[in-house]
């Protein structure tokens, strides 16, 4: 009997390695879920996690302002225009699963399309069935665009405005790959081997811990503030919300943005009025990117671009969103009343 050769023995030696590192994340998966059970009120989603929600205002509002935020932060990034629309307008805030004081189920590698679904449940479970205008915010925006590529039957009839801030449509690839690698990996099968492996690896990241650490932080101020001229108060509370975020989400999220790509969906948005808002001066999301956005929707985008502004521009300039949103309900109502409004607008619809 010919025995095993070196190759071979390579080979069985690398299986059992990943192997043995499956099962090893899939206990720390178990973990990490059992401590991220999520805190209420909330709303719960199909595969069973709690996701903190607030409502704030009354139902009889016009319309109700769902907020998305953004990557490694919390519903509070939204506190200004909270405060700025919540006079007129009903709000629902919640927390993405693995964020803030959400539950996480881990079984999955992270993923865009998987914040999508929640984001439909959450306008499905908590907005009433009044009109509902989306707030996104840079991977808040992402979920927002893919939902209109699963559930395109709500645009239009429940979703009347959409708001994307900070935010891409795809091809993030492109910013930290070459171009002829981020083609190839989009393309094959690669960008899902990567999502997978980062699923793997994660622990090692929380042990890392780079974002509680002084030049994790800096990193971090230049990617999100750039040449803005952030308070020390905003400064330190975006930080600790990424710091508070477990280091290994932040890390299987990177790369669900990284590779996600649904332009397709634009379409489906020019069916209401949207506002596509960015920093000219965003070092993590190009403004280019958001101008490609109002492209793909066509002539129900507006796109504001904020001078001086970095990513987070809805908390360093929070007058100019807060203004552009009001601009973007004026003409949501204002369509509204146009089609006739209530029953009459939905026979028109």
């Amino acid at each position: 009997m010919r025995s095993a050769g070196p190759a071979s023995g390579a080979a069985l030696s690398v299986l059992g390695a990943a192997a043995a590192a499956v099962w090893a994340r899939r206990g720390w998966t178990r973990r990490l879920a059992r401590l991220t059970n999520g805190v209420g009120p909330g709303v719960v989603t199909d595969d069973g996690v709690l996701l903190h929600t607030r409502v704030e205002g009354s139902g009889d509002a016009p319309v109700t302002v769902v907020f998305v935020h953004g990557f490694a932060v919390r519903s509070e990034e939204f506190d200004a225009q909270r405060r700025a629309l919540g006079s007129g307008a009903r709000v629902v805030l919640f927390d993405h699963r693995g964020h803030g004081r959400s539950g996480w189920a881990g079984r999955r590698p992270a993923a865009i399309d998987r914040l999508a679904c929640d984001l439909g449940q959450v306008v499905d479970q908590a907005t009433g069935t009044g009109p509902v205008v989306i707030v996104g915010h840079s991977m808040g925006g992402m979920a927002t665009i893919a939902l209109a590529e699963q559930r395109p039957e709500l645009f239009g009839s429940k979703v009347v405005g959409v708001a994307l801030i900070s935010a891409s449509a795809g091809h993030l690839a492109s910013l930290a790959l070459p171009p002829t690698a981020a083609h190839i990996a989009l393309r094959s099968g690669l960008a899902h081997a990567l999502l997978w492996g980062m699923w793997l690896v994660a622990p090692v990241v929380d042990a890392v811990a780079p974002l509680r650490r002084s030049w994790g932080l800096r990193w971090l101020d230049r990617r999100l503030f750039g040449s803005d001229q952030a308070s020390g108060d905003t400064v330190r509370t975006v930080q600790d919300m990424w710091v508070r975020t477990p280091q290994s989400m932040v890390a299987a999220f990177f790369f669900a943005m990284t590779f996600f790509e649904s332009t397709e969906a634009l379409e489906v948005l020019g069916r209401v009025p949207t506002l596509v808002l960015s920093g000219a001066d965003d070092a993590t999301i190009p403004a280019r990117r958001a101008e490609l956005i109002a492209q793909g929707i066509g002539d129900s985008a507006c796109l504001v671009l904020v001078p001086g502004a970095g990513h987070m521009v809805n908390m360093t300039y929070p007058g100019v969103v807060n203004a552009a949103l009001r601009a973007l309900l004026d003409r949501v109502l204002s369509s509204r009343c146009e089609d006739g409004d209530g029953a009459e607008a939905e026979e028109h619809r």
